[in-house]
């Protein structure tokens, strides 16, 4: 890709090479110079040889060393290129190229002592608004869509619980801007006050609080004085077209309506029943705050999804450890919002913690909930006013619970969203589930008869000293039914108020043993208020009297910040967002590298052991399964067995989907069953469409009862791992914040790849200022690209080299928005079709729409119809003519796309409509094999690359069958065609993009099938030739052989397309109680047996060997080698 970069770098100052040796043999060589281009074509750049530059220093994924660049002007001054610039002075035009046009990076002295940089939020936001590639799809109003939930906006957080002034708090319409918390006058003369705005179906409305009259006599009045009660019990829903009168016109209006001033506003009222509270929300005789500030521009609300997590900045194994935050808006649609391209750097650093950094981006937000942040908006072509708000903060478990001031996973109260506790044995818990992260560490997974993570019957490893008591079966009860149950929600304002009766307690001596119990007992650690909680604790350190300890402690609290709540965490201070509630379950390290994890290693580590040929059945089952409707390439099944310990988050995918099928005869009955249990949740967890959010829910809920009633039938030792806990939370936040997959964290993740590459080009002296700049010079560029307009900042001339100044025409004067200029005309050509810089950043998405419905021609020419599969199933085709049908015009392929962009081959299964008239959400689909794609030549379709006709081959569905509890399946011998109406194929749209073909509408996505091998006993006898390097080699391996290869079992594990899966799945009303006694009885027995087992070796044969074990307690440190034991052996020492 670089290449073909050169090439057009080379260009910008050559314009060709003459290699013609006759001509020129002996001659030097001429380098012709492009024609100098108009000045602005290359605004901001001065020419095309600084852009390209620029855009290959500055690309994301290509990071160049000060000598790699030496090295590549070396290049360009070897071919001819002349005039180009030095290192240095590149990166001095850069600078001021990036001061006068790029955005911020605000240096931060932190509250705990650290420096630290931070990107300025406010100008990526506005950025933002002034990119039409990123404006088009961004929302700003909550969206009522009945049950309806496929974004953030149509969740219920956004629509009824966000905060009220960080919403979108205006509406333009009629040449009028209606705010909230104004009085207006509807058509009927009904007068309310509107508090939210909402979209439905197309329209807008507005969500109001009534206003009634309400006359009251004063002394110095004999007339009754009327003012307006606001009945904030009450809610009335308006259309925004039926509001006549806004407060403006009202409050200058020399009428009065007959109704009183809309100024005077008497108070407000929560219940009918109760007493008048004043009204707060504004000013009555100013109105909404926003509107003073807007001065006539519009004002809109910017949610951000924000993320924190740690990464190291080496490439090598040596830690490193980067803190860094990053967020993408909240109002991009799902399949928006995870691109590299919408994901935005704010902060590292490997010295500052999270919550100092944290408190640096509050402030930024403080900023911008005073005054706004003045953008350009690319859709309306005028200036905006927007509010930035969080609406939930993502991360790891870890993360979220330091963002949350929990204790963390080991913690006596685990969970960061409930209160919910570990009591008895339960205090052990696995370090794996501590560091959740994926590495390699061992889990000490749990199997029947094996011990996992701790003992739940009080064996396992203990914390501290001293033997724990042994847990009775009703303790063991006891405390599954309540790990398995939410406990009461946490709340904000209570953390708080816990939070300051510590600290209030830390500046009194003595109380440094009631500190630590208050901590545990509340399970609360803000680790921001620890760093003063130290100091304090270090001031009376040493000091022998209580008097001094207390003058000191006086002493050391005077020099904290006067404002006390700059002394506890920052995330306390973002408005409307709760740190127990607003940290939506991470689906990426709960459930792929959560559970996914834990049973895997413990089927390779616990269940096969050390059974190699089972391991060898394994991995053969792996390679030989069939792939095809899964979007993923042929499985490496050695290395899933082998490296079982080193697998990321996409193998536990695969691995999800698949090990139903590969393990029926590996592992327990009741381990199989939590995986079939695993294998029907995890679909609807990554459900990324949801058209019924109460039915989803429900499901959604029965699928996890399910899947913990089979954990905990299998063995409630699991239940000590706390992500079991921590999912039940989940069904809450997909009600709250929409589908799983919106808040999931994959892009994050892989984001941090750039991370690491922009540390290890920095000269690591500064390395949180330096990746900041670095990410800023980056998104520079990426804006210029994207077909925005620019904001200038005027430089003073003697402190900033010469760069392009643009022509006074070209300016866009938005007020208090500041000046814009477009990006003249070169730079885009560059981006204007599919290259490697698009490629790098991101900027080609929409390239892939066209692709949808194309089919690729096989390697078979074109033949008459009687040849094709489909003119020997159906040779009568009355809509075509006779003549036509024994002509060589018909084409078949090998695959076509279909609309979701699943590759569909021939031989692939298929979903499809029932009835091809009805709707895909109401119908149940039927199952089908494709077995011939065909295009006729000289039609419309042909020319545009789409199929004609696709022969189908049916597939019967029959019940669920044991072990899998998934539909069987077998090849019917039914065929049919689509379309069954040659005349039904025609153009239809399909977004802004391209027209499809109607006939693939009836194909609603591609789907798995996999061989009923446990019902069979299917065994890998056969032998098939090892490919390496892409070559056949004479090794062999062992291949499955399958008995009855017509019987077929439908793979609802499929993660993939889900909403029309679910119609397959079927969920077991389970009861979690009965399965958590059936578990702890099991769990009993077995430490029973264990128990009896150990008594039973230990039980003395003879006198002798009772000697020989010696008398009393151990304390040797060598192997065995106590007390008693050299008290036995002290008559041969």
């Amino acid at each position: 890709m670089l290449t073909l970069f050169l090439a057009s770098v080379l260009s910008a100052s050559t314009d060709s090479l003459d290699h013609t040796d006759e001509e020129h043999r002996g001659k030097r060589m001429r380098v012709t110079p492009d024609p100098p281009a108009p000045l602005q074509d290359w605004y901001p750049w001065d020419n095309k040889l600084a852009c390209t530059i620029d855009i290959l220093m500055h690309l994301p994924r290509s990071v160049f060393s000060h000598r790699q660049l030496d090295i590549f002007l070396w290049v360009l001054n070897a071919n001819g290129v002349t005039n180009t610039p030095s290192v240095k002075s590149l990166q001095k035009s850069q600078a001021a190229l990036h001061e006068r046009h790029g955005i911020r990076t605000l240096s931060y002295k932190g509250a705990l002592g650290h420096n630290y940089s931070v990107n300025s939020l406010a100008d990526i936001i506005a950025h933002e608004m002034a990119n039409p590639r990123t404006r088009k799809d961004l929302h700003f109003f909550p969206e009522d869509a009945g049950t309806q939930v496929n974004e953030y906006w149509q969740a219920s957080h956004w629509r009824e619980e966000a905060n009220l002034d960080k919403l979108t708090p205006m509406f333009a319409i009629n040449g009028q801007h209606h705010y909230v918390f104004e009085p207006c006058i509807l058509e009927d003369r009904t007068v309310c006050m509107p508090y939210r705005f909402i979209a439905r179906a197309g329209h807008y409305y507005a969500q109001a609080w009534p206003l009634y009259v309400h006359s009251s006599f004063t002394a110095d009045r004999q007339a009754p004085v009327q003012r307006w009660i606001v009945a904030r019990y009450q809610t009335i829903e308006v259309p925004v077209e039926k509001i006549a009168v806004g407060f403006v016109s009202w409050s200058a209006s020399s009428m009065s309506y007959d109704l009183p001033d809309c100024c005077e506003i008497m108070g407000c009222l929560d219940d009918p029943n109760g007493s008048l509270a004043p009204w707060d929300l504004t000013d009555p005789k100013v109105g909404n705050r926003w509107r003073r500030l807007a001065k006539g521009a519009r004002v809109v609300a910017f949610p951000i999804w924000l993320y924190c997590d740690d990464t190291s900045g080496n490439v090598s194994k040596k830690w490193n450890k980067h803190n860094s935050f990053l967020f993408t808006p909240a109002g991009l649609p799902s399949s928006r919002v995870h691109e590299e391209y919408n994901i935005h750097f704010l902060c590292t650093s490997n010295l500052a913690p999270p919550l100092e950094m944290l408190d640096g981006i509050v402030e930024q937000l403080e900023e911008t909930w005073s005054t706004g942040v003045w953008a350009w908006d690319a859709v309306h072509q005028e200036r905006v006013l927007v509010i930035p708000s969080v609406a939930a903060l993502l991360g790891d478990n870890p993360m979220q619970s330091e963002l949350a001031c929990h204790v963390g996973l080991a913690g006596k109260l685990f969970c960061r969203v409930c209160t919910v506790t570990r009591s008895g044995n339960g205090d052990n818990v696995d370090s794996t589930d501590i560091d959740d992260r994926d590495s390699n560490t061992g889990d000490g997974n749990a199997s029947e008869g094996t011990s996992g993570g701790s003992e739940a019957g009080g064996s396992g490893r203990n914390v501290g000293h001293g033997k724990k008591k042994v847990e009775t079966m009703a303790e063991m009860v006891t405390r599954v039914k309540e790990f398995v149950n939410i406990g009461n929600l946490r709340r904000k304002e209570d953390s708080i108020e816990k939070l300051r009766s510590i600290f209030t307690m830390a500046k009194t001596t003595g109380n440094q043993t009631q500190i630590k119990a208050m901590k545990t007992k509340f399970g609360l650690k803000d680790t921001f208020l620890e760093h003063f909680l130290d100091r304090l604790s270090a001031a009376a350190k040493n000091k022998k009297s209580k008097v001094a300890r207390q003058t000191a402690l006086d002493a050391c609290a005077s020099t904290f910040p006067l404002d006390e709540g700059k002394l506890y965490s920052p995330v306390w201070r973002i408005n409307g967002l709760d740190p127990h509630t607003d940290t939506p379950v991470e689906i990426l390290h709960v459930v792929l590298l959560g559970f996914v994890k834990y049973f895997w290693r413990d089927v390779i580590q616990n269940q096969i052991k050390n059974n190699e040929a089972k391991k060898d059945l394994l991995a053969t089952r792996l390679s030989d399964l069939d792939v095809s409707g899964l979007g993923i390439s042929k499985l490496a099944g050695r290395t899933l067995v082998q490296y079982a310990g080193s697998l990321t988050g996409r193998d536990f995918r695969v691995i999800a989907q698949v090990a139903p099928f590969v393990i029926h005869d590996l592992v327990t009955p009741r381990c199989y069953d939590a995986w079939i249990s695993l294998a029907q949740l995890v679909p609807l967890i990554w459900q990324p469409k949801i058209p019924n959010i109460n039915t989803h829910l429900v499901t959604l809920r029965s699928l996890i009862n399910q899947f913990l009633a089979s954990v905990a039938r299998w063995n409630p030792q699991w239940f000590n791992k706390p992500k079991f806990h921590i999912l039940l939370h989940l069904v809450e936040h997909i009600r709250r914040f929409g589908p799983a997959a919106l808040f999931a964290t994959e892009g994050f993740e892989s984001f941090n790849a750039i991370i690491r590459a922009k540390s290890v080009h920095s000269n690591r002296l500064s390395p949180s200022r330096d990746i900041a700049l670095a990410f800023a010079q980056g998104y520079r560029v990426r804006h210029f690209l994207s077909g925005g307009l620019v904001r200038f900042r005027p430089l003073p001339s003697t402190t900033t080299p010469m760069i392009q100044v643009p022509l006074p025409s070209m300016l866009v004067d938005a007020g208090d928005a500041g000046r814009w200029y477009p990006v003249g005309p070169m730079p885009h050509q560059l981006v204007a079709s599919p290259n490697a810089v698009t490629t790098y950043l991101g900027i080609d998405y929409s390239l892939i729409a066209p692709q949808l419905g194309k089919y690729k021609p096989d390697k078979f020419g074109p033949r008459p119809y009687a040849q094709t599969q489909c003119g020997r199933h159906f040779p009568n085709q009355p809509n075509i003519p006779p003549k036509e049908l024994k002509s060589n015009m018909f084409t078949t392929g090998k695959s076509v796309v279909l609309l979701n962009g699943d590759v569909c081959d021939v031989g692939t299964y298929v979903l499809v409509k029932e009835h091809p008239s009805a709707n895909s959400e109401s119908s149940a689909p039927m199952i089908a094999r494709v077995e011939e794609i065909l295009s006729r030549s000289g039609t419309s379709n042909n020319v545009k690359g789409w199929p004609d006709i696709i022969l189908l081959q049916d597939i019967t569905i029959s019940d669920s069958i044991e072990p899998y509890k998934m539909p069987a399946t077998t090849l019917s011998n039914n065929f049919r065609l689509l379309p069954l109406d040659v005349s039904a194929c025609e153009a239809v749209p399909f977004g802004p993009f391209v027209e499809l073909n109607i006939l693939l509408q009836w194909l609603l996505c591609t789907t798995n099938l996999q061989h009923q091998c446990a019902v069979h006993n299917c065994k890998a006898t056969g032998t098939t030739y090892v490919r390496q390097e892409r070559q056949i080699t004479e090794q062999t391996r062992s291949a499955m052989v399958h008995t009855h290869p017509q019987d077929m079992v439908l793979n609802t594990a499929r993660i993939r397309d889900n909403v029309h899966m679910e119609y397959f799945r079927r969920s077991n009303e389970v009861d979690l109680e009965q399965a958590v006694m059936d578990g702890v009885k099991d769990a009993i027995d077995r430490r029973k047996h264990a128990q009896a087992l150990v008594a039973d070796e230990d039980a003395p044969a003879t006198e002798a060997s009772t000697a020989s074990r010696g008398q009393g307690r151990g304390r040797g440190r060598g192997r065995g080698r106590g007390r008693g034991q050299r008290q036995a052996q002290g008559g041969t020492q």
